[in-house]
């Protein structure tokens, strides 16, 4: 007797929701201690730490990518997830009892170490999960929630924070963490081959390129300090170094043959041109609303919305485009949105109506939902199941770090220019150098090799 599509269908919608939870707190845990933090820094002092209760965790869960994604090819999706999980809620109510700052930086860094299984492997078991027809509509429904949770994150803590107290914007990720846990245990199966019962790791691989990550990080956190640029140096020199340890690995944790395929270089490439002109554009606008435009913080948030909302419903569409014409078609019309909303954005003047505002933020976010789950899924589709999990987290690293270095130069940029031309004047200025770098995000996907439908098909 068959059984009935809708229980079928079930341990896949399961899973899904888990990891739509795990995503929305990791995603919310980086913005929902921003209005906890005056009441921490209150009861524990340590008011020069203030920033790395916020910096510590983005550089934990990004420098932390790359080794969940490869650990997830060589354990398997659910037990790193599990373990990426258990992580997060044991710093998150270390957090919760934190007695001083400096703990609590440390707990936050544990937890951003957590995090950094549970963002990327979502989009890797998405990829184990859903077909090629079905995989954008759901990456357009975790978008959505991580547009949300940008947004719900400073509302709940400020809740939170004030009906019941500082310790449970850590204490509310608990019953959540278990519950997401449980559907991904409960119903995930691996369908890909384990390495063998003593598999290797990496580990001084992981040790470079966690190294350099926060080196490359720490020193994107003030380029005109005297520490930034010795920093970068220094990352980059053990980013070399990271590239020699590879080659000899049996099996690296960066696998050096994906770099051997354009698709996955040039993908690489534009991942990081789009994370800098997302992070530059969410750190900018709200401050042109604000400064230049003179309106609310809250009118300043909701700025951002347009961008987030077509950002869903244009991922939506990009399933449908690429099964027509394969990824091309709609990588290139995303980054063609993406620089003509960039070039609304930069012509804006301060007597500008705040509608062109929002219609650049509605362009480019048209064009972010088209061209990242176009390659994305491309990727996806084109490597080997084993590598599938290093090759996603990859992407996702590149995007993170683009965002870094992006929000880094221009900060620096804008700085230098406020003083000769004020701060609308420099903003505009800072807005046409995300510009530029769209153009370069353009560049490489012209440069993708060509692919058709049926063959991304074919290759699945």
């Amino acid at each position: 007797m068959l059984l009935p599509r809708s229980l079928l269908a079930f341990p896949r919608r399961a899973v899904t929701l888990g990891l739509l939870i795990g995503s929305f707190m990791g995603s919310m845990e980086a913005t929902v201690v921003a209005t906890a933090m005056p009441s921490i820094v209150a009861q524990l002092g340590g008011f020069s730490l203030y920033g790395w209760a916020f910096s510590i965790y983005v550089l934990a869960s990004s420098a932390g990518i790359p080794l969940a994604g490869k650990l997830s090819d060589i354990l398997g999706r659910r037990v790193v997830y599990l373990g990426s999980m258990l992580l997060f809620l044991a710093a998150s109510l270390l957090c919760a009892f934190a007695p001083s700052m400096p703990c609590l930086i440390v707990f936050r860094a544990l937890q951003g170490l957590g995090a950094a299984g549970l963002l990327p492997l979502a989009l890797v078991m998405i990829g184990d999960m859903f077909t090629f027809a079905e995989r954008a509509r759901i990456q357009a429904l975790f978008s959505a929630v991580w547009g949300v949770s940008s947004i719900v994150g400073p509302l709940l803590g400020g809740f939170l924070v004030d009906r019941v107290g500082w310790p449970s914007v850590f204490y509310i990720n608990v019953p959540f963490g278990i519950l997401s846990a449980w559907f991904v245990w409960h119903y995930w199966t691996d369908h890909h081959d384990l390495s063998a019962s003593s598999p290797h790791i990496d580990y001084a691989g992981a040790a470079l390129i966690t190294l350099s990550t926060i080196s490359l990080l720490l020193g994107l956190t003030d380029l005109t300090a005297w520490f930034g640029p010795p920093l970068i140096l220094l990352s980059v020199l053990l980013a070399g170094l990271l590239w020699r340890v590879e080659q000899r690995s049996p099996d690296p944790v960066v696998p050096l043959r994906l770099f051997s395929w354009p698709l996955f270089t040039l993908s690489l490439l534009h991942s990081l041109t789009i994370g800098w002109a997302l992070n530059g554009v969410t750190a900018y606008v709200p401050l042109y609303v604000q400064q230049v435009q003179g309106k609310s913080a809250t009118e300043a948030g909701a700025a951002l919305t347009p961008l987030l909302l077509s950002w869903v419903v244009s991922s939506a569409l990009c399933a449908r485009l690429m099964l027509r014409t394969g990824y091309r078609g709609p990588a290139l019309a995303g980054m063609s949105f993406v620089i003509a909303g960039s070039i609304l954005l930069a012509l804006l003047q301060p007597d500008s109506p705040h509608s062109l505002l929002l219609s650049s933020m509605l362009i480019m976010g048209a064009g972010f939902g088209l061209t990242v789950p176009a390659l994305l899924i491309a990727v996806q589709m084109l490597v080997d199941r084993q590598s599938m999990g290093v090759a996603t987290s990859a992407l996702q690293f590149a995007r993170g770090i683009g965002g870094s270095i992006g929000v880094g130069v221009m900060s620096a940029f804008l700085n230098s220019r406020i003083p000769a031309a004020g701060i609308a004047s420099a903003l505009q200025s800072t807005f046409w150098l995300a510009g530029v770098v769209t153009l370069l995000g353009l560049a490489f996907t012209l440069a993708a090799p060509h692919v058709s439908a049926a063959e991304l098909n074919r290759r699945r």
